[in-house]
């Protein structure tokens, strides 16, 4: 009981660390920091250079445990995919009580709780959950911003794929000789932590571009689009939000009407409030702002929806 319970506050404790809730945008800005580190740091100091693969692996690992996340998350085939990865993982009431209210989420517990250790782990693992062969799938990976916005040739984003997948391997072989061996006498090179840098980060480019393009086919890619598709993906939430409204009305009559329609209104007021504090004055916003005020907004109506939508009033006998 106790050890499951450290578990649910460990995934607890990786949101709060988190500064987005993006596996990308948490990836880019670590490996950003570590690259100028890396760049900055005197050659001279070997064992300095030994812990950079260290920090690589880190980096690898804790994007493919948000993409993990994210992909269980999204409900089927992933969720369904995810049973095999899951059975070594241990439940028992407190975590499925977690799940049931929703302290963490069913890919957040698969996520923590598989081994990936090793380049072969992470192979099988989002083989096993996207339902084809991963590594195989990444050969041939495109760049959809560099083909679609830059008007680049569409070529696959590992120009050596077979380079790419062993050094990512040796990267991780180099990180348990350094973490789990004192290996005094183990030198690594600049040069070769330089090139397992250009390589993670062909590999991660790749399979981000990849997993992405599984969840969302098609995805807008520049603001513009974004700022589109999340307009009608608002409007499409309003809308069902305004025929829940609309059912639940049908059902009330009297002061219980009269009290939902106050609640209601009171309701648009917050939602309104609410979105302009967290994308701030549109003045400053950039064209980035109708895409955070619209992402604000649909998760409150979405909230509001679930709440309309479950609303049983006592006696109802539903």
């Amino acid at each position: 009981m106790g050890r499951t319970r450290d578990i649910i506050q460990e995934i607890a404790d990786i949101r709060q660390r988190r500064r987005f809730g993006s596996a990308m945008s948490e990836l880019m800005l670590r490996l950003f920091a570590l690259e100028q580190a890396f760049k900055k740091h005197d050659k001279a100091q070997g064992e300095l250079t030994r812990y950079f693969p260290v920090a690589l692996i880190a980096c690898v690992e804790g994007y493919f445990r948000m993409a993990m996340k994210d992909l269980v998350d999204a409900g089927e085939p992933y969720l369904t995919n995810a049973e095999k990865p899951a059975s070594s993982i241990k439940l028992d009431f407190s975590v499925l009580r977690a799940v049931h209210g929703k302290t963490i989420t069913v890919g957040e517990l698969v996520a923590h709780g598989v081994q990936i250790s090793r380049l072969d782990h992470i192979e099988l693992v989002l083989s096993t959950l996207l339902g084809t062969g991963f590594l195989q799938a990444l050969r041939t990976t495109t760049d959809r911003w560099a083909h679609e916005v830059m008007d680049e040739p569409a070529t696959p984003i590992l120009t050596k794929p077979d380079e790419v997948f062993a050094d990512v391997a040796r990267t991780f072989e180099l990180r348990h000789i350094i973490c789990h061996e004192i290996a005094s006498a183990y030198e690594i090179k600049s040069e070769e932590v330089a090139q397992f840098f250009e390589s993670c980060v062909a590999f991660l480019r790749a399979a981000d571009e990849f997993i992405s393009e599984t969840l969302h086919p098609g995805a807008p890619l520049t603001q513009t689009d974004m700022n589109i598709a999340a307009g009608k993906s608002l409007t499409e939430r309003q809308e069902r939000l305004r025929q829940a409204v609309s059912a639940l009305k049908a059902r009330l009559d009297g002061a219980e009407l009269t009290a939902f329609n106050e609640s209601q209104a009171n309701w648009q007021l917050y939602c309104d409030a609410w979105a302009n504090f967290v994308a701030g004055e549109r003045a400053g916003g950039g064209t980035i702002w109708p895409l955070i005020y619209a992402g604000a907004t649909k998760a409150t109506v979405e909230r509001r929806l679930e709440e309309v939508s479950g609303y049983k009033r006592l006696g109802d006998g539903e």
